[in-house]
């Protein structure tokens, strides 16, 4: 069990570093005095699994087994925009 253990410790570490990169404030995007900053939601998910077995097999072989497994995901969706033009600021919302 500690191969999933493993697993799901590296898994959750890589999420962790994907959602920082954008984290709630995404790359600025400027053209001239505008500036437009996006705004995101983040989406975490992983899970893991793992198994083992010995037994016997029909006709009194010995069995065995093992299994595992992981994965997960991340997501940013833009929920808005923060604009900055010249002295004016405001936020827009994206999509919803």
């Amino acid at each position: 069990m500690d191969s999933v253990k493993n697993m799901i410790t590296l898994l959750s570490e890589r999420l962790r570093v994907v959602a920082a990169a954008n984290a709630v404030v995404a790359k600025p995007v400027s053209v001239g005095d505008r500036h437009i900053v996006p705004l995101c939601e983040i989406g975490l998910s992983f899970g893991g699994g793992g198994g083992s077995g010995e037994g016997q097999v029909k006709g009194g072989a010995a069995g065995c087994g093992y299994g595992a497994g992981a994965g997960g995901g991340a997501k940013a969706s833009p929920v808005a925009v923060l604009v900055v033009d010249g002295d004016d600021v405001r936020i827009e919302k994206v999509g919803r």
